[in-house]
């Protein structure tokens, strides 16, 4: 090391300081990207866990709706046998008019089981036939 000079230990010193200026530079660049790079995780992480939670809640939501209809259904069924029987009670067997006869409630519109029909009777637009008299 005798043989160094002093203008040796100058440029060893100069590089020394502009590399740690280089360094600097280069850590508060990335530092700040690694920064915004665990914001945006932890944010996505949270985002992920009130769309579980989400879901949960939906889930939750129509299962107890199926079981309300379950129950509605059940409820408008005990409703309805109690009104056959009171008919049947009140009425009678040959005063009754068929209210509560199985016949209606599953009997169907006619109209209903038949297709639509897509044409129309006879002509019709530009190829209609006036019959006017003159």
């Amino acid at each position: 090391m005798e043989n160094w000079t002093n203008e040796i230990w100058v440029a060893i010193g100069i590089a020394f300081i502009v590399g740690l200026f280089i360094g600097y530079i280069i850590v508060r660049l990335t530092k700040g990207s690694v920064k915004h790079q665990a914001k945006t995780e932890a944010e996505l992480k949270t985002v992920k866990t009130q769309l579980d939670t989400q879901k949960a809640q939906i889930e939750k939501h129509f299962a107890e709706s199926a079981e309300l209809f379950k129950t509605l259904i059940n409820d408008y069924q005990k409703l309805y046998r109690h009104y056959a029987t009171s008919s049947n009670n009140l009425l009678g067997e040959k005063d009754q008019k068929g209210l509560f006869t199985q016949q209606l409630i599953t009997a169907t519109d006619k109209s209903q089981n038949e297709q639509p029909r897509d044409y129309s009777e006879g002509a019709s637009g530009l190829f209609k036939e006036n019959k006017e008299e003159n």
